[in-house]
């Protein structure tokens, strides 16, 4: 991991790195993993949302484990070092009870209890499983929406990758299951691409030292 940055403080916040979690008032807490991050906040650079997608198709119930699939779109590698902070999830059955009265709130309740489960793990470098076995999509994403320690970092080489199962095979396919990526990037072409090493030398460059760099007097 980046080293952690020392001397900073959350935006609109007096505690110190390390003591928040992700928040619009506490960002600088994911300097421990990010140097790229920490460098955005020190320029005062606004961050963006930028929601991604991974879906999958269940075209009958006899194939009961999907292909692993990765952002919609083909994107292979994400372009810049991002944060997500939240993850959300859709199961559409577009032929279940069409025409009735009573789709929406079963489409609801089948969301709730699908029998959908997923593993999610983040390839590139590095590499590591999130959730190496079959676990509930529901409590998948409820976990990650909890907040993660120092926010959760994807670097600008590395994506995310899933595979879902049907537990209890689905009732009336196609069904179609959805997981949204809520992502934050700071704004400027500058941090396309931008290492580590790049990062700290500019934060260095600002009086502001990481672990192995001592602060400016």
């Amino acid at each position: 991991m980046d080293s952690v940055i020392r001397g900073m403080v959350g935006l609109g916040s007096s505690k110190p790195v390390g003591m928040g979690g992700w928040s619009s008032s506490d960002i600088l807490a994911a300097a421990q993993t990010s140097p790229q991050i920490a460098l955005a906040k020190a320029r005062n650079i606004p961050f963006a949302p930028y929601l991604l997608n991974i879906a999958n198709t269940f075209t009958d119930s006899t194939t009961l484990t999907s292909q692993p699939q990765s952002f919609q779109g083909g994107q292979q590698r994400l372009d810049q070092v991002s944060v997500v902070d939240s993850m959300m999830f859709q199961i559409d059955g577009p032929q279940a009870f069409i025409g009735s009265q009573g789709k929406a709130q079963s489409d609801f309740f089948y969301g709730l209890q699908s029998g959908i489960t997923a593993t999610m793990e983040v390839q590139g470098a590095p590499r590591y499983a999130v959730a190496p076995f079959f676990t509930p999509i529901r409590t998948l994403c409820a976990m990650l929406n909890e907040s993660w320690p120092f926010g959760w970092i994807l670097s600008n080489n590395q994506t995310i990758s899933m595979q879902f199962q049907q537990t209890i095979p689905v009732p009336t396919p196609p069904v179609i299951v959805t997981v949204t990526f809520r992502l934050w990037q700071p704004l400027g072409t500058e941090f396309v691409g931008m290492s580590s090493g790049e990062a700290r030398s500019a934060l260095a460059k600002m009086g502001l030292a990481t672990d192995n760099t001592p602060p400016s007097s």
